[in-house]
Protein backbone atom coordinates (compact mmCIF):
# COMPACT_ATOMS: atom_id res chain seq x y z
CA UNK A 1 0.00 0.00 0.00
CA UNK A 2 2.89 2.44 1.06
CA UNK A 3 4.77 1.61 -2.64
CA UNK A 4 1.31 2.59 -4.61
CA UNK A 5 1.56 5.54 -2.58
CA UNK A 6 4.74 6.64 -3.38
CA UNK A 7 4.28 5.72 -6.99
CA UNK A 8 0.81 7.97 -6.99
CA UNK A 9 2.89 11.03 -5.56
CA UNK A 10 6.08 10.12 -7.73
CA UNK A 11 3.61 10.58 -11.35
CA UNK A 12 1.66 13.48 -9.99
CA UNK A 13 5.18 15.44 -9.32
CA UNK A 14 6.08 13.79 -12.92
CA UNK A 15 3.00 15.61 -14.29
CA UNK A 16 3.80 18.70 -12.69
CA UNK A 17 6.97 19.63 -13.66
CA UNK A 18 6.21 18.22 -17.20
CA UNK A 19 3.02 21.01 -17.31
CA UNK A 20 5.87 23.48 -16.13
CA UNK A 21 8.20 22.53 -18.86
CA UNK A 22 5.47 22.52 -20.94
CA UNK A 23 4.33 26.10 -20.33
CA UNK A 24 8.12 27.49 -20.68
CA UNK A 25 8.74 25.82 -24.07
CA UNK A 26 5.42 27.52 -25.49
CA UNK A 27 6.36 30.64 -24.04
CA UNK A 28 9.34 30.85 -25.83
CA UNK A 29 8.78 32.09 -29.32
CA UNK A 30 9.79 30.23 -31.98
CA UNK A 31 12.59 32.18 -34.99
CA UNK A 32 10.39 33.53 -37.57
CA UNK A 33 11.92 32.26 -40.90
CA UNK A 34 12.43 35.13 -43.78
CA UNK A 35 13.44 34.28 -47.21
CA UNK A 36 15.17 37.27 -48.60
CA UNK A 37 13.93 36.84 -52.29
CA UNK A 38 10.99 38.99 -52.94
CA UNK A 39 11.08 38.47 -57.12
CA UNK A 40 11.38 35.35 -58.03
CA UNK A 41 11.46 35.97 -61.80
CA UNK A 42 9.82 37.99 -64.77
CA UNK A 43 7.83 37.29 -67.49
CA UNK A 44 8.25 39.88 -70.12
CA UNK A 45 5.61 40.38 -72.90
CA UNK A 46 5.31 41.45 -75.99
CA UNK A 47 5.62 41.04 -79.71
CA UNK A 48 7.30 37.99 -81.46
CA UNK A 49 10.32 38.83 -82.44
CA UNK A 50 10.99 41.96 -80.33
CA UNK A 51 14.42 41.66 -78.72
CA UNK A 52 15.48 42.57 -75.05
CA UNK A 53 18.72 42.71 -73.00
CA UNK A 54 18.85 41.16 -69.07
CA UNK A 55 21.27 40.34 -66.94
CA UNK A 56 23.99 40.24 -69.84
CA UNK A 57 22.20 38.52 -71.94
CA UNK A 58 19.88 38.82 -75.25
CA UNK A 59 16.10 37.23 -75.24
CA UNK A 60 13.91 37.16 -78.30
CA UNK A 61 10.44 37.13 -77.68
CA UNK A 62 8.60 33.84 -78.48
CA UNK A 63 5.83 33.48 -81.11
CA UNK A 64 3.42 33.07 -77.59
CA UNK A 65 4.16 36.30 -77.22
CA UNK A 66 6.68 36.00 -73.81
CA UNK A 67 9.47 34.94 -72.29
CA UNK A 68 9.63 33.86 -69.01
CA UNK A 69 13.39 34.36 -66.64
CA UNK A 70 13.98 33.46 -63.53
CA UNK A 71 15.16 36.48 -61.80
CA UNK A 72 18.84 37.22 -61.67
CA UNK A 73 20.49 38.61 -57.71
CA UNK A 74 20.24 42.64 -57.55
CA UNK A 75 19.22 43.16 -60.90
CA UNK A 76 16.73 45.46 -61.05
CA UNK A 77 16.86 47.07 -64.94
CA UNK A 78 16.54 45.49 -68.47
CA UNK A 79 17.16 47.02 -71.63
CA UNK A 80 14.90 47.58 -74.60
CA UNK A 81 15.71 49.88 -77.88
CA UNK A 82 18.86 51.20 -76.28
CA UNK A 83 17.24 51.84 -73.00
CA UNK A 84 17.77 51.30 -69.27
CA UNK A 85 14.07 50.52 -67.76
CA UNK A 86 13.43 49.41 -64.18
CA UNK A 87 11.46 46.11 -63.47
CA UNK A 88 10.59 47.30 -59.97
CA UNK A 89 7.76 48.93 -61.10
CA UNK A 90 5.65 46.10 -62.40
CA UNK A 91 3.36 44.30 -59.28
CA UNK A 92 4.17 40.84 -57.93
CA UNK A 93 2.05 38.14 -58.31
CA UNK A 94 1.33 35.98 -55.81
CA UNK A 95 3.99 33.42 -56.59
CA UNK A 96 6.44 35.89 -57.24
CA UNK A 97 6.79 36.99 -60.57
CA UNK A 98 6.03 40.07 -62.46
CA UNK A 99 4.58 40.34 -65.77
CA UNK A 100 7.08 43.20 -67.87
CA UNK A 101 4.89 44.49 -70.48
CA UNK A 102 7.82 45.75 -73.34
CA UNK A 103 7.01 49.31 -75.03
CA UNK A 104 6.75 49.42 -78.51
CA UNK A 105 9.92 50.25 -80.02
CA UNK A 106 10.69 53.35 -81.80
CA UNK A 107 11.75 52.01 -84.97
Amino acid sequence: MILAAAILTASINVEVDLGQLFKRAQSVQEPAVVCGISTVGYRFMGKPGQKFHYAGDTYTVANEGFVELIASPRRTTYKFDGRTLPLDVWPRDQFGFREVPLPTSTN
